[in-house]
């Protein structure tokens, strides 16, 4: 950028063309090396700057790229996100569920005494509404909080231009004290696609696994990477003002509720040598993390390209 001038591709690939490869560190025999896709002839800079302008719009895309095709390591900015700053996200909804909302998720977390729900709106550039977080209270254990449960899900939701919109997918979290009771609900309401989960830890999972039938309840059950998850939540939680990934949230959710959505952070940890990065409580309380992460988890099973949808 110092050079004063535009350099065309054809520059470009007379500079790599007369380039050598210079090791940095000793080795014997065999040397690695880390490049950046700016010295591939078979890269425009035009196709690489528009690879660029659309990863950037969220955190996890541009992640992607950094690490693809600069070839360097992606650096997290923070270790958690302020419940001050989030809180702050809150605005008045002209309707139930906001005129750029174009689908909704649900996630379901099981306590001993209640269910929590989050409904989730998804809009173009995965920009998201919480529509509501409701809870309801009852005995896990017996039918009757079930079947409330299934009202709520089964309900249809208004716009503003009075659009009716439905639950597209729900996930119902299955790890607690209450398993088979989570398998009796969702076993004859797959079809409508509310679909039990579990839990995965560690680094790298996808959001979403495959499928296993290998349960006491004969249902699909399907693993949910937590930890990329929450990475995923926390990038979105940062972005500063509407647009692409910005997520909403009502006026009327009370300062709890953020707390409980920032209740985690990012620990870094070195075990015999090699570092780990894990997922620890700042508060006892976490259940609005937990559903928003099972909501995107839904979300991810509908494997639904939105901004195609948002057109139609």
């Amino acid at each position: 950028e110092a050079c004063g001038v535009v350099w065309t591709d054809a520059d470009r690939f007379k500079a790599i063309k007369n380039g050598e490869w210079i090791a940095s560190k000793p080795y014997n025999g065999i040397a690695g090396f880390r490049l950046s896709g700016m010295y591939s002839p078979w890269v425009p800079l035009s196709e690489a700057v528009r690879d660029f302008l659309e990863a950037k719009k969220m955190p996890e895309t541009l992640r992607v790229w950094v690490n693809t095709f600069l070839g360097e390591t992606w650096e997290e900015k923070g270790d958690g996100v302020d419940e001050a700053d989030i809180s702050t996200h809150r605005e008045d909804y002209k309707a139930v569920v906001p005129e750029a909302v174009h689908l909704l998720t649900a996630g379901v977390d099981v306590q001993d005494d209640r269910l929590e729900v989050e409904l989730l709106g998804h809009g173009r550039s995965e920009e998201t509404w919480s529509i509501d977080h409701a809870i309801i209270y009852g005995d896990p254990s017996g039918p009757q909080i079930w079947s409330d449960l299934d009202t709520y899900l089964s309900q249809k939701f208004e716009k503003e231009d009075g659009t009716l919109l439905d639950v597209r997918c729900a996930c119902v979290d299955s790890g607690g004290h209450y398993t088979q009771a989570v398998y009796d609900f969702v076993r004859p309401r797959e079809r409508r696609r509310i679909f039990a989960i579990k839990g995965v830890g560690g680094e790298g999972k996808p959001i979403i696994g495959r499928p296993s039938r290998n349960n006491i309840g004969k249902i699909r059950l399907f693993p949910v990477g937590v930890d990329t998850a929450k990475e995923i939540v926390y990038a979105r939680l940062k972005i500063p003002k509407p647009g692409p990934g910005y997520c909403h949230f009502p006026e009327h959710y009370d300062d709890e509720y953020f707390a409980q959505l920032t209740a985690e952070q990012i620990v870094t940890r070195f075990s015999k040598g090699f570092r780990r990065r894990e997922w620890k409580k700042v508060r006892a309380r976490n259940e609005a993390l937990d559903l928003r992460v099972y909501a995107l988890a839904a979300y991810t099973l509908l494997n639904v390209n939105i901004d195609a949808l948002v057109e139609r």
